[in-house]
């Protein structure tokens, strides 16, 4: 019974791994909250600052590799063979639930989602929540069949609580429950015990960096710009095709025929409720601090939603034989289409970020060396290698660096910064002849 799905969901991988590597390009460079993640396991490089919301699950995925080198195209693949396999094990419990065509449409469509596409080959946790999630309510619903369903059920939760720990409770709110009602009270413990276990390293930091755990909770939702009723809703919708982020989300609505997709997922998935309670509810449950307690946008956060939803959304489609491969055609030109706008602008922005980043060394900002400014971008950190200096308010360039030894730069757009007015000027990128981006380094001692 298990010879034929196991072998199908590993094709399904496989073909995941294929579209990652013919659609995102290898050289991409690390962006902003990549090198945040990065930087903490990277040999060499500064640890960039790590905010109250983020959690370490994500740096332990990409140490080995940077160990070895910190080049992109090394990272890109090496997330990207991750992603595939973690699609694998991810479903792999699914392929006890459901039928051979089910399980194969419900991974083929999560793995063909522009946004999971685009995010595979990155170093960004949202993904990662995802498998767990998956994995978490699979492996919930087989533990009477298999006692290595307790190992899934473990490891999903784990998982997600070392990735996101506030996404951990969202997914426990639905799958703890069940669990209780079912009168499986092993499963309910695991459950309890693994996230506890994977929170450690998040609870531990709130009290050696951020003071308490409250604190850093509190910290954490004032980085997020509050947590409290937003029309998150709303603006989930307008960017469901990109950007890839939104903040403030004051874009405007456009082509809604091509966001039709995200409106019938759900509605796909409450058709096959009475089959599949569990995933439904839990992909709600994961989606709702998104969409209705965050006052921005970023499609990556819907990936364990998306993911969960699939598995139902996946039993509906199925029955709609006659016309499902021409609504599976315009399904696919969708996330093409959209998966094509995100790249044609993200990957730009990144390689001219990682171009002038070049200039600057080029122009002598090498180690050892500091970056100053009022907030420095952690990829130009990543990439320079060098430390940071924050200049805080009232302050001057040279009052913030003053006793620092090495080469010392600030970036900025046009304008020198106070205190930086004599350094010497270096023009990074230009429009019509004028600069828009400058380096100013400090005159050598």
């Amino acid at each position: 019974m298990l010879a034929r799905p196991v072998p199908l969901l590993g094709l399904v991988a496989l073909g995941y791994l294929v579209l990652q590597a013919l659609l995102v390009p290898a050289d991409m460079t690390l962006e902003w909250d990549e090198a945040v993640y990065t930087s903490q396991v990277a040999p060499g490089v500064p640890d960039a600052v790590f905010s109250a919301p983020r959690a370490r699950g994500v740096t332990w995925l990409v140490a080995p590799i940077v160990q070895v080198t910190t080049d992109p195209a090394a990272i890109r693949w090496w997330m990207m063979v991750l992603a595939a396999a973690g699609l694998f094990l991810a479903f792999l419990p699914w392929t006890k639930l459901l039928r051979p065509p089910v399980l194969v449409l419900a991974a083929g469509l999560f793995a063909t989602l522009w946004v999971t596409v685009w995010y595979g080959p990155q170093v960004m946790p949202n993904l990662w929540v995802a498998y767990g999630a998956v994995l978490a309510i699979g492996s919930l619903l087989i533990v009477r069949e298999s006692a290595w369903a307790y190992a899934g059920l473990a490891a999903g939760f784990a998982g997600v609580a070392m990735l996101r720990p506030s996404d951990v409770l969202w997914l426990g709110v639905v799958a703890g429950p069940a669990a209780l009602l079912w009168r499986r009270w092993a499963a309910a413990a695991t459950i309890l015990v693994a996230a506890a276990l994977g929170s450690v390293p998040w609870v531990v930091e709130a009290y050696t960096s951020f003071g308490s755990l409250l604190q850093r909770w509190a910290a954490a939702g004032e980085v997020q710009g509050g947590i409290a009723p937003a029309p998150g809703f709303w603006y989930e919708f307008k960017a469901a095709n990109g950007p890839a982020f939104c903040r403030p989300c004051d874009i405007p609505l456009d082509r809604p025929y091509l966001l039709i997709w995200w409106l019938a997922l759900p509605v796909l998935a409450l058709v096959s409720a009475r089959r599949h309670p569990v995933p439904l509810l839990a992909g709600l449950a994961m989606a709702a601090p998104y969409l209705f307690l965050v006052d921005y946008a970023a499609p990556r956060f819907l990936l364990p939603a998306y993911a969960l939803l699939m598995i139902p959304a996946a039993a509906t489609a199925a029955r709609f034989r006659p016309p499902f491969a021409v609504l599976l055609a315009a399904y696919l030109v969708v996330q093409f289409v959209a998966f094509t706008g995100v790249k044609g602008q993200d990957y730009p922005l990144r390689q001219f970020q990682a171009a002038f980043v070049r200039k600057m060394i080029d122009a002598g900002v090498t180690r050892p060396c500091t970056l100053v400014g009022v907030s420095v971008n952690p990829a130009h950190q990543f990439l320079t290698g060098c430390d940071v200096r924050i200049v805080k308010r009232g302050e001057s360039v040279a009052e913030a660096v003053e006793g620092i030894p090495g080469v010392v730069a600030t970036l900025s757009q046009k304008t020198p910064p106070t205190g930086a007015e004599g350094w010497d000027r270096h023009v990074l990128a230009s429009s019509g002849g004028n600069p828009t981006w400058i380096a100013m380094i400090r005159p050598t001692r």
